[in-house]
């Protein structure tokens, strides 16, 4: 059974897409913006940025739990970083349920009193499919703005370029790790590729 997944726009980074907190050392997890859904279609990584107030805190560790593209429960805990530092994870988030720093580690600095402005949110980078499938086809629904870079874990399958024409583009080629589309400009395409799998079946 195929899965289809469209995008109308290119996607972009929201570093504060979920959260935006000065109180890092919550009880309960922290206020969840966007109702933990990403800016697009498709998974991606979830960010983590500190910004310093006064004296620097003493950082710790936020844990992140959602969903795969699969439906399965995941989860990823970051070590957040220095001031202004992007901390990425590794795991592909469709959506996030909650994002805590409970019992993380933090200590707020003694010498001002002053909490870090931490805000979490979610990379460029975009996968819709997980594991190992084919893609099927790329239907150009509106003449690209910018260049349509498909890829898997292995590399780039193909560049469709700026100004591509509307259309039904077909591949049938297989795909291993992931399936990314990226678009770089006001364009607007349809991906038709096999569903994610389990990660426990995941190549």
């Amino acid at each position: 059974m195929g899965s289809w997944t469209h995008f109308a726009a290119a996607q972009a980074a929201v570093t504060n897409r979920f959260v935006t907190s000065t109180n890092m050392k919550a009880a309960t997890p922290y206020t969840l913006a966007n109702a933990g859904a990403m800016p697009s279609a498709g998974a991606r990584h979830v960010t983590c940025t500190r910004t310093v107030a006064g004296d620097a805190d003493t950082p710790g560790t936020i844990t992140i739990t959602g969903k795969a593209l699969n439906g399965q429960a995941i989860s990823e805990t970051l070590n957040v970083g220095a001031h202004g530092v992007v901390v990425a994870g590794t795991k592909w988030f469709a959506s996030v349920n909650a994002v805590s720093g409970v019992g993380g580690g933090w200590v707020i600095d003694v010498g001002t009193s002053t909490n870090d402005t931490i805000v979490v949110g979610c990379g460029a980078e975009c996968i819709t499919a997980e594991g190992s499938g084919t893609l099927e086809a790329i239907t150009v629904n509106t003449s690209s703005a910018g260049t349509i870079t498909v890829a898997d874990a292995n590399g780039t399958i193909a560049v469709l370029p700026t100004n591509q024409a509307v259309g039904n583009y077909e591949y049938h080629v297989t795909y291993s790790g992931y399936l990314s589309v990226i678009l770089t400009g006001a364009s607007d395409v349809t991906v038709i590729h096999g569903p994610s799998l389990p990660q426990t079946y995941s190549m």
